[in-house]
């Protein structure tokens, strides 16, 4: 926000805002379904040539900002362009976030790509809701739709409103920020970050043993929508529908750029739209860029210096919005490509301080160190060894949820690298010896958790620490995942109690690249999280939103079997 003030002031200093730019606010695009969408356009008055259209789709109604960001694109020889969905600023028909933005999409480019100052080529850009609506608009590919480069692209039904099917509060916050009101006033946005708030909330639902549907009625306004959602635990039909199916990644043969970060909560919704997209057409001409950036960070004009306590490469800092108009100056205007993109897939390797690059996210590595989870323990660490465990001897773990200790402070912890680990209550801690020489590692974290367990289900956290020889600790992953939704998302398989049950690892996890130094070790934290601010799986087989503490009924007991490991993939 402050880079963006810094050009309006900029702007009006040499009173080019007033006197070069043509702006309009009020505008409404009519489509086809009766509604209408307002937009505010931006262009250069003293180019009188049509441009090439550059649109944010948002739902984020807030007419100054999105001018601004219109006005970027017209200092770099674009049109530029925000519409607002459905019942937002000038927009008609009721706020429905998700739902008919593939629909209208289609009309909205069609008008803008007909306007006089549009030569008939759109790109579209934009950040969190932003990056998921143009995957919305290729699902019915408009001919003027030459490129998309969504940063930090919501997941629908991957990475929210749940994450690996587990659902968090942040949701009915969320709701109410985007969809209370039509614009994006001060007072929203100061409940949106009311931390004190929304603590006190999710503690109170907590401690109480209610169940996690009840937390809108908690919060004193019922949601409709909250209850929708929650009614949608897999990742079907209702989900599925908002963004291409396999027909439509097929014919998706428009140029994508994708940024995304390693701390990002929406990396795993980016990485969806990647893989989907090349897996039913191999000869996608899509780009990903992966670097140490979190969700924030990746909506700013520059990578910033420092995430979470974490200082950052050098080379992994760069211009976001420079890298965003060099890759639409090479698709809409034949100018040279960026030279960030070596390759299809471009990732920063933190610590060494450079980029590597791969055609595919296959093609990094097919090297691996792995690391058994050892039932031998010294201070209250395990030990992680490439060595597997011979004999029977398991790690045994009781979860009493009953317990509601682990609630939120009002600090909260989320630094990337600390002096200390901040695990949850019911976690184990698995260590390795220190590396005598430096190890490049990227990729998701994979491997198998092989357990017995008393109840139908269980919900796992699982986080990756480098310990560094200093005694600090940098977070490479922080992930949680159900087990009965661990094989697949769309189908819930609930656990058979006292068999062995075996959870991969393979796509529940985040990517990240490091370069672990000489003299560090690895932390793997493997926790049963009984938590404020997300929902708590009893293991009744009941939809988790619905059971509350008295689904509990005995203690959760889990044996870990030493066949669990962990793969890490190195370069």
């Amino acid at each position: 926000m402050k880079k963006i003030i810094l050009l309006f002031l900029i702007l009006t200093a040499f009173d080019l805002y007033a006197q070069e730019f043509t702006t309009r606010d009020s505008i409404t695009i009519r489509l086809r379904s009766g509604n209408e969408l307002s937009a505010i356009v931006v262009h250069n008055k003293g180019v009188p040539q049509p441009l090439p259209a550059l649109v944010r789709y948002s739902i984020y109604a807030s007419p100054q900002t999105d001018r601004y960001f219109n006005t970027l694109s017209s200092l770099r020889g674009y049109v530029g362009v925000t519409v607002y969905i459905r019942g937002k600023y000038l927009s008609t028909g009721e706020v429905k976030p998700f739902v008919n933005d593939a629909t209208d999409a289609w009309d909205m480019i069609d008008w803008v790509s007909k306007q006089s100052w549009c030569n008939g080529k759109v790109g579209m850009y934009g950040a969190s809701y932003l990056g998921f609506s143009q995957w919305a608009a290729v699902k019915k590919l408009h001919p003027a739709l030459k490129t998309i480069v969504p940063q930090s692209a919501v997941g629908i039904g991957v990475d929210f409103p749940s994450h690996n099917n587990i659902n968090m509060g942040y949701m009915l916050n969320w709701i109410h920020y985007a969809t209370d009101k039509k614009l994006l006033d001060s007072a929203s946005m100061a409940e949106f970050s009311d931390q004190k708030k929304w603590t006190r909330l999710f503690n109170s639902l907590h401690t109480s043993g209610k169940s996690f549907a009840s937390l809108d009625k908690m919060e004193g306004r019922p949601s409709a929508l909250f209850q929708e959602w929650l009614a949608h635990p897999s990742y079907d039909e209702y989900w599925a529908k908002f963004t291409p199916t396999s027909e439509e990644y097929a014919k998706l043969d428009i140029p994508v750029l994708t940024i995304a970060g390693y701390f990002d909560v929406d990396q795993s919704g980016a990485i969806h739209y990647f893989k989907k997209h090349n897996e039913n057409n191999p000869g996608a001409k899509h780009y990903l860029i992966l670097g140490p950036y979190d969700h924030i960070g990746l909506q700013q004009l520059s990578m910033p210096e420092m995430v979470a306590g974490y200082k950052l490469d050098s080379a992994a800092i760069f211009k976001t919005y420079k890298l965003t108009f060099d890759w639409f100056d090479y698709i809409l205007k034949n100018g040279p490509k960026p030279a960030m993109l070596k390759d299809r897939v471009n990732f920063q390797v933190m610590g060494e301080n450079s980029w590597n690059h791969a055609s595919t996210l296959a093609d990094i590595s097919r090297r691996h160190l792995k690391y058994f989870l050892r039932p031998e323990e010294k201070d209250g660490v395990y030990q992680l060894s490439q060595e597997v465990f011979k004999g029977t001897k398991t790690i045994k773990q009781k979860i009493d949820f009953h317990d509601r200790s682990d609630t939120i402070s009002n600090k909260i912890n989320t630094l990337i690298l600390d002096n200390s680990l901040h695990i949850g209550k019911n976690s184990l801690v698995f260590e390795t010896g220190k590396f005598e020489q430096a190890v490049k590692i990227a990729g998701s974290l994979d491997g198998e958790l092989s357990f017995i367990i008393n109840k139908k289900d269980m919900d796992l956290k699982i986080q990756l620490y480098e310990k560094l020889a200093d005694g600090r600790y940098l977070k490479l992953n922080d992930d949680m995942l159900r087990a009965s939704y661990s094989k697949d998302h769309s189908k819930r398989q609930l656990i058979t109690p006292g068999v062995k049950t075996t959870v991969q690892l393979t796509g529940n996890t985040s990517f990240v690249s490091r370069k672990i130094a000489l003299g560090s070790k690895l932390v793997f934290v493997l926790g049963v999280p009984v938590e404020a601010g997300m929902e708590v799986n009893h293991g009744s087989g009941k939809q988790v939103s619905e059971e509350t503490i008295e689904d509990a009924k005995e203690d959760l007991i889990v044996k870990w079997l030493p066949s669990s490991y962990i793969n890490l993939t190195i370069t």
